[in-house]
């Protein structure tokens, strides 16, 4: 069971705590009903004039056991099991952490979302019925062996019963999971039509044919699903009916057959009978928890099957690598080609080979058309991405799995798709006098602050957010400064402020800074340009936005 897998991830004794538990509940249970069967003969056949103690007292020190079982199974399971899904998500967390980024691009945010919320959502909803669904399953062996004890002809036909409907309940069970499957698909879809009315209020509204179309197609899909969520309902309630008329067809076998098969089975058919309708109620949970179990089972599979994708893309880095100088004179491309993963090389982007230097503390812009290779370029200079062939070098020292991480814990960035964090993660304890001066050089004073190492607000606008991102960047006091077209949002005068004025002041605490930039008004603020077109670099004049070098 993919559910119990999942669970078990890093505890190995959560099956057998389980287990444990389990069957001394349903052992307890089913002593308790051999006791009260044997006390209820003994009152028969000698009248109620005296108390049997021995088995009274048996029947209270089984009823503790069974007590304490139960208690620990039912009240501490659900804590062991959300345990074990703080487990499963932290895992996916860092496995998605520690992926190769450009092939994780090709995962989509939708399904890394799916299964780190929704699933683990629909997991922990359901976590209770796994305890108790496994306790019932033991108590039913249990008194099924009791029932072995008082006839092996009525143990053989309640087997035989018993094991025709659990192979009907089962090609239900399958046809069940396929629905779960459509289920979600349709809920995928009817989220994705939310999160587009969400994101593009605005487009929808400047459009009326847009929001008719796209009121249509929400229509279309919220119909699709109230279809399949009806008829995957309509399938559950089938599947719990048959397992319930199971129970009757059971005591049909123990009234109606077993007796015509067995000598002196009259004395024993009150007890077997006692026996099977001890059992409906253990039966009926199972039943009821594997229809609800099949959408945690779905969502366990999902999860599983991440986890095994993002496990092949894992990214090859040393923990225990050697950590990379806090200085440096020089960063260099020898050679460096990149090409995207999953695409064919015959028809796909291909960036390099490029041969480049970068010397410490100089400011140098990168220009280009759209699709020149800009934004990728940027992702290997941040080590975001590897190169496909030939060498990132800090100084002498060659980048690999060794010490890629102390590269990129040197290089502060503000990507044009930037997020900005309300608090400042990773900064050490932030100068108030540092953080005032950096505020009011952009503007921003008057409508945030830092307190507590948090903005006070980031419901800015989008320009002033670049300006919060820029300043969490500097903050960081990293030697290398990465930014990707940060002055495309800004206004005409704060544009030319952050060219000639900010900017020098960032270069002239010795930090090195590379920006994509596409404001040729200003190339002369750089010290060097580098210019790509299709995906070839070339280095131009600063001066002369025509003119290579």
């Amino acid at each position: 069971m993919k559910l119990l897998e999942l669970l078990s991830w890093g505890d190995n004794r959560l099956m057998a705590r389980l287990a444990f538990a389990g069957a001394l509940s349903g052992a307890g249970s089913a002593v308790l009903l051999g006791l009260v069967n044997t006390a209820a003969e003994g009152i028969a056949d000698n009248g109620v004039d005296r108390v049997d103690w021995l088995l009274a007292g048996g029947f209270i020190a089984l009823a503790v056991v069974y007590f304490l079982a139960e208690v620990f199974l039912l009240a501490n399971i659900s804590t062991q099991i959300e345990q074990g899904i703080d487990k499963v998500r932290r895992k996916l967390l860092d496995q998605i952490a520690h992926a190769d980024f450009a092939q994780l691009e090709t995962f989509g945010q939708a399904r890394l979302f799916d299964s780190i919320t929704q699933s683990t959502q629909v997991i922990s909803q359901n976590s209770h019925m796994i305890g108790m669904s496994f306790r019932s399953l033991l108590l039913v062996v249990a008194v099924m062996c009791y029932v072995f004890w008082l006839s092996t002809l009525a143990f053989f036909l309640i087997v035989l019963v018993i094991g025709a409907g659990i192979v009907i309940y089962l090609r239900m069970g399958k046809e069940l999971g396929m629905w779960f499957g459509k289920l979600h698909h349709a809920e995928n879809a009817l989220f994705g039509k939310v999160a587009d009315l969400f994101s593009g209020i605005r487009e929808v509204r400047m459009w009326s044919s847009r929001s008719n179309t796209l009121f249509n197609a929400f229509s279309e899909n919220s119909l699709t699903k109230e279809q399949i969520t009806a008829e995957t309902h309509s399938l559950m309630f089938r599947q719990m009916i048959m397992g319930m008329t199971a129970f009757y067809v059971l005591l049909a076998v123990i009234v109606f057959i077993v007796p015509v098969y067995t000598d002196n089975f009259g004395s024993t058919v009150s007890k077997v009978s006692t026996a099977v309708l001890f059992m409906i109620g253990p039966i009926s949970t199972v039943v009821q928890a594997m229809a609800v179990l099949g959408a945690a089972e779905q969502a366990a599979q999902r999860m599983i099957t991440l986890s095994e994708d993002l496990s092949e893309i894992a990214e090859p880095i040393d923990e225990n690598g050697t950590k990379l100088p806090d200085t440096f004179s020089n960063i260099a491309f020898d050679d460096v080609c990149f090409t995207y993963p999953n695409r064919d090389p015959r028809h796909g982007f291909v960036l390099g080979p490029i041969s480049l230097s970068v010397k410490k503390g100089e400011l140098i812009f990168i220009t280009g058309g759209n699709g020149a290779g800009k934004s990728t370029l940027i992702k290997l200079l941040t080590a975001l991405y590897r190169p496909v062939s030939g060498a990132i070098r800090f100084d002498n020292i060659q980048l690999g799995a060794q010490n890629i991480a102390s590269f990129r814990d040197k290089i502060a960035t503000v990507f044009s798709d930037f997020h900005l964090f309300s608090e400042l993660h990773g900064s050490a304890e932030i100068d108030p006098d540092e953080a005032t001066h950096w505020l009011n050089l952009f503007e921003l004073s008057h409508v945030t602050g830092i307190r507590d190492g948090k903005f006070v607000s980031i419901a800015l606008s989008a320009g002033q957010r670049k300006r919060l991102g820029l300043i969490t960047a500097i903050l960081e006091h990293r030697p290398i400064l990465v930014l990707d077209e940060w002055a495309a949002d800004q206004d005409p005068y704060f544009r030319k402020k952050f060219y000639y004025e900010i900017l020098p002041q960032i270069k002239a605490r010795g930090t090195t800074i590379i920006a994509v930039t596409h404001d040729d008004h200003y190339f002369d603020a750089a010290d060097r340009r580098l210019h790509l077109e299709a995906g070839t670099l070339h280095e131009l004049d600063r001066n002369d936005p025509r003119g290579r070098i």
